[in-house]
């Protein structure tokens, strides 16, 4: 089928391949789902996925078939839905969504999948851009659920920065008790531990409204922050929230200024004894996040853990 790139409407095929995973029908699936045994909340968070738009990136910094494998493990995982943190695809066109929409379907996940909109997701991944088609696609791009005792908030940071109308939005929803999960793409900037040299990722996160975000997160005492955009792996715990990297979901892993760059996603389990990630690489291997503050050191791979006891590393 032949498709177009602008703000008309997308062709009825593709439309129909969007229809089984739109935001609200993914949520009604999750909201169908047996109560969470003692109001804990299991899930899958997986980053990045595009594979790259230039063929010299997929050849040097990626491998075939990294999607596909991620899914039949998330499929084994004890999971109730999965999040996946944007980029699914290299370019906003109609073309791109269709191919990563016909993989999502072949890996047969049976569970909700709820998606993040990444700049990748646009109608350009960067500069001036636009939006129209995920929404048309998948719908709303900020959006927030309830499930087993823990608000889970997607936030809109694609196109680096956070509106005022986003931030008083976000304000309001997180005015819950309870527990609370943010997820978005990219990281707040002025945390400095991620982020970019050289051109593949001159920009490591959004600017506006980033420190706004932080103290907003802050003073809702949100879990955590689970964010993509920078294809590695860390962890950082900032004014009393932690936050976690885990843009490692099948996308090129290009030297990016982070420590940590291996294809992963993580296995979480949110309850009233806290929030628990186990992180699986692609290779196989797992290990648990420690729960004391964290900073990964310049190695390669998981075993590239150092523990930080005493004080918490703020990065900025």
């Amino acid at each position: 089928m032949r498709f177009h790139d602008d703000r008309r409407p997308p062709p009825p095929e593709l439309l129909g391949l969007a229809r089984r995973w739109r935001t609200e029908r993914q949520l009604g699936r999750l909201a169908r789902l047996p109560a969470a045994a003692a109001g804990t909340a299991r899930f899958a968070v997986l980053g990045d996925v595009e594979p790259s738009r230039f063929w010299i990136w997929r050849r040097l910094f990626n491998r075939e078939g990294v999607f596909p494998r991620q899914m039949a493990a998330i499929r084994a995982a004890p999971a109730a839905f999965v999040v996946q943190l944007g980029d699914m695809v290299e370019k906003g066109r109609p073309e791109r969504y269709a191919r990563f929409l016909r993989q999502l379907r072949r890996a047969d996940l049976g569970r909700p999948y709820l998606t993040v909109i990444g700049n990748h997701d646009r109608s350009r991944p960067n500069g001036s851009s636009h939006s129209t088609l995920y929404r048309r696609l998948f719908g709303r791009a900020n959006y927030a659920f309830d499930h087993a005792g823990t608000r889970f908030v997607v936030l809109d940071s694609s196109a680096r920065r956070l509106t005022a109308a986003q931030r008083r939005w976000l304000r309001l929803v997180l005015d819950a008790p309870g527990r609370k999960v943010v997820f978005t793409h990219m990281p707040p900037a002025h945390l400095g531990l991620w982020g970019g040299v050289g051109p593949a990722h001159a920009i490591g996160g959004f600017t506006g409204g980033a420190r706004e975000f932080s103290e907003i997160v802050s003073a809702a005492r949100v879990s955590r922050v689970y964010m993509g955009h920078v294809h590695a792996f860390g962890v950082q715990d900032y004014r009393g929230v932690r936050y976690v990297l885990t843009g490692g979901g099948g996308s090129a892993l290009f030297p990016s200024g982070a420590a940590d760059r291996f294809h992963h996603f993580l296995a979480v389990e949110c309850g009233p004894a806290g929030v628990r990630e186990r992180v699986h690489a692609l290779d196989g291997r797992s290990f648990e996040i420690p729960a004391a503050p964290v900073i990964l050191p310049a190695h390669d791979g998981p075993r590239s853990w150092r523990r930080f006891l005493g004080s918490t590393w703020a990065g900025a």
